[in-house]
């Protein structure tokens, strides 16, 4: 295991529903993590707005959101699945194991909501608040009041100026109807693809996968 991985707790291991948390539907239509994936993502998101709510008092409601969404985001949740110990128990078709890295993220995201649903329903709130905090007691500690929480195309912006890397061209189509946008972004010869029902969220979103690449590399 590396310095880096988050060991989870056997007794999560020995659960049944943990263990379905890590099937995905392309394995089965009906025995998947999907239905744990929903309320895994309620839990969740309870367990860190009262930790933002309690940790800063004086932040007004609009700036505890924009931390919540810093942390609780697919790109996020998707590399902090990534470094879970039991990864490896994620059960997905051959069609879909052989997808790009790129577009895995969402899967990876939704188990790791699953793993706390799982536990949420077998051992109740209390432990999967346990779990919670675990698994971002790092993201916690770089967070403070004044901290600036630039979107994804900012961050990406500033990143590849400190290597002196060329700036991202971002490439958006949208379908006919003009209520869902496709961006795409050739990097490092890799094409990263996001798609929105926002333009400008869909550039987002491939800023975001492309962090996640650089912070891989």
């Amino acid at each position: 295991m590396s310095k880096n991985s988050i060991a989870v707790n056997q007794l999560y291991l020995d659960l049944p529903l943990f263990k379905q948390a890590f099937i995905h539907k392309s394995v089965s239509s009906n025995d998947n993590n999907e239905r744990l994936e929903f309320l895994g993502d309620a839990v969740l998101e309870v367990v860190v707005s009262e930790y933002l709510f309690n940790r800063f008092a004086t932040l007004d409601e609009g700036k505890l959101t924009q931390m919540r969404a810093s942390l609780v985001n697919t790109q996020s949740l998707s590399a902090t699945f990534q470094q879970l110990d039991c990864k490896e128990l994620l059960q997905t078709s051959k069609g879909t194991n052989k997808l790009d890295e790129t577009h895995k993220h969402s899967i990876y995201a939704g188990t790791l909501e699953a793993c706390i649903g799982a536990i949420f329903i077998e051992l109740g709130f209390e432990e999967s608040k346990v779990f919670i905090l675990q698994l971002f007691q790092n993201h916690f500690s770089y967070l403070n009041e004044s901290s600036e929480l630039k979107d994804a195309k900012s961050r990406l912006q500033e990143a590849l100026q400190a290597r002196g890397a060329e700036l991202p061209k971002y490439s958006v189509v949208s379908n006919k109807e003009g209520n869902n946008f496709e961006c795409s972004v050739t990097f490092n010869g890799k094409t990263f693809r996001a798609s929105d029902v926002i333009k400008k969220e869909s550039e987002q979103k491939v800023a975001a996968l492309i962090l996640l690449e650089l912070d891989g590399s």
